[in-house]
């Protein structure tokens, strides 16, 4: 049986340049136990990061480093490839997520490691700092930049994101496969619908404040339409979500509510606080949120993740 305990996981697509960052910022991490590394090359054609991850063991690195190769496209299949490479191994305990537009700082792990026994989490979430490719005007940093100051270190009502995340490996060995629904394969939110999943079943989630993530926004994610899309797309997946699940926060009656003041805000910034261009963007990605949840009460669904970012 293996002595490795904890594995750390990264899907990536046609991307060589960013996964060779990520792999090489696992190989630096301060970490007092053995890990092992899995990627998961979700393009089974020009297999760009296999390439870029044999390149990296062959220049010698630090933890053992395995490459699965995933035919059927989209990010749920790849990140449920990825949990059954790690299974394999049944002394696996721990099971962490990173994105392959990111990259770790040296205690990440090891953070997420101390406040998942500190509170004895299934599952533990941290933050993702973004660094922009390209300037961009000082409204649209701090739109895209997530606020975690008054996040502390400790229990957490819900993690919702994969891109910075600790589960414990028997979470996936509890529930039949597949473990992220393939429904979101090129739409995204197939983490926020695992974890919602999992909140509803009584897990327990922290927040490990000092677990670091950088994450690279890409020129094409730097526009203003690009934003506004990506708020469609949140505003549409999170109500797809919330009526497969239907949480007891959620109804449709109040969701209507809170789409009626929220559009109402919107127009308020676009209009009344139209002077300026910050306020603009505010009301115009509020709308767009709204638009998404609307269509999604319809039954159609935005397919974010056709359009490859990045290679």
């Amino acid at each position: 049986m293996s002595s490795i305990d904890t594995v750390v996981c990264v899907p990536t697509f046609r991307r060589p340049q960013w996964i060779k960052r990520c792999v090489e910022s696992l190989g630096r991490l301060n970490i007092d136990r053995p890990i092992r590394v899995i990627v998961a090359d979700n393009d089974s054609e020009q297999q760009q990061g296999k390439a870029a991850c044999e390149a990296i063991i062959a220049a010698g690195f630090a933890h053992p480093l395995e490459i699965v190769v995933v035919e059927q496209r989209g990010i749920a299949p790849t990140r449920n490839a990825l949990v059954r490479q790690a299974l394999k191994d049944p002394a696996i305990q721990w099971i962490a997520m990173l994105d392959d537009d990111e990259w770790a700082e040296p205690d990440w792990l090891a953070q997420l490691l101390r406040v998942r026994q500190q509170y004895d989490a299934d599952v533990v979430g941290g933050p993702v700092f973004r660094v922009f490719e390209v300037p961009v005007p000082d409204y649209i940093a701090e739109a895209n930049q997530p606020v975690f100051e008054n996040m502390k270190t400790g229990p957490l009502d819900l993690v919702d994101a994969t891109n910075n995340v600790l589960f414990r490996a028997d979470l996936f060995r509890e529930m039949p496969e597949p473990w992220f629904d393939p429904q979101y394969a090129l739409m995204g939110c197939e983490d926020k619908d695992l974890f919602l999943g999992l909140r509803l079943k009584g897990k327990r989630f922290a927040w490990a404040s000092e677990a670091v993530i950088r994450e690279e926004m890409p020129a094409s994610r730097s526009t203003v339409k690009w934003m506004l899309q990506r708020a469609y797309r949140i505003g549409n997946t999170d109500t797809i979500v919330n009526l497969k699940h239907r949480p007891p926060e959620f109804t449709v009656v109040s969701e209507a509510t809170k789409m009626s003041g929220a559009m109402a805000l919107a127009l308020f910034n676009m209009t009344v606080m139209g002077w300026s261009a910050a306020n603009r963007f505010k009301g115009a990605r509020l709308a767009a949120r709204v638009f998404g949840k609307v269509v999604a009460l319809t039954g159609r669904r935005h397919e974010e993740y056709r359009v490859i970012h990045g290679s």
